[in-house]
């Protein structure tokens, strides 16, 4: 059983690097990186650092916190178990990496660390399209960030800090992050932010001082 399950892992594994290397040294890969790398900034965590803070101060104008708590929620469980599995249980090199000798170089700019798999950029962007989907009661948002979100995974394969697997397997946490916190887990966040927000106004001055 256990050599059966390693001989199906070094198949994947020899598929993976194939199609990688054919992709990444396609005519269309060598053309477009500069577009992808560009293109790829709209999934990594300043991005969505910067978008996050947005919605903190429209809901701090109109009094109105549902979405920045909803969204907040979902990205502090979501990267807590993306980090388990991406150092933890996978723990897996980037293609620049592993396949250096194959002529395979990092053209994202953004990149701070060195580990693959799942994507982030693949599984966030489409979670939070999960997210807006479910506070906008809206398949169009969820369909519109899918399409975006495959553009995404070619971006990644086409940077060289991804392997095919990588970018699939965040689909599917993707799908697996949002089934567990908008069908169960959200409203357990939900609560936790609106105490730590009383919290706050009570140590507030305005309260303590009048201010």
């Amino acid at each position: 059983m256990e050599a059966s399950l390693k001989e199906l892992i070094t198949k994947i594994e020899e598929w993976d690097t194939k199609v990688f290397l054919s992709f990444y040294k396609s005519r269309f890969s060598e053309s477009t990186k500069t577009v992808a790398n560009i293109y790829s900034f709209f999934g990594n965590f300043y991005f969505w650092g910067a978008i996050w803070l947005i919605m903190a101060v429209w809901s701090f104008i109109v009094r109105d916190y549902d979405l920045v708590i909803l969204f907040s929620g979902a990205f502090n469980q979501g990267f807590i178990i993306y980090l388990i599995i991406r150092y933890k249980v996978i723990n897996r090199n980037r293609p620049y990496i592993t396949l250096e000798n194959e002529g395979v170089s990092k053209h994202d700019d953004y990149i701070v660390e060195d580990k693959s798999f799942p994507s982030g950029h693949v599984t966030f962007f489409l979670y939070f399209g999960f997210i807006f989907a479910f506070y906008y009661n809206s398949a169009a948002i969820l369909i519109i960030f899918l399409i975006l979100d495959i553009l995404m995974a070619f971006s990644r394969l086409i940077l060289g800090v991804h392997f095919p697997t990588d970018v699939l397997f965040g689909f599917l946490f993707a799908v697996l992050f949002a089934l567990l916190y908008l069908g169960w887990t959200w409203v357990y966040w939900d609560f936790f932010y609106r105490w730590l927000g009383e919290v706050f106004w009570f140590l507030s001055p305005r309260v303590w001082f009048g201010l």
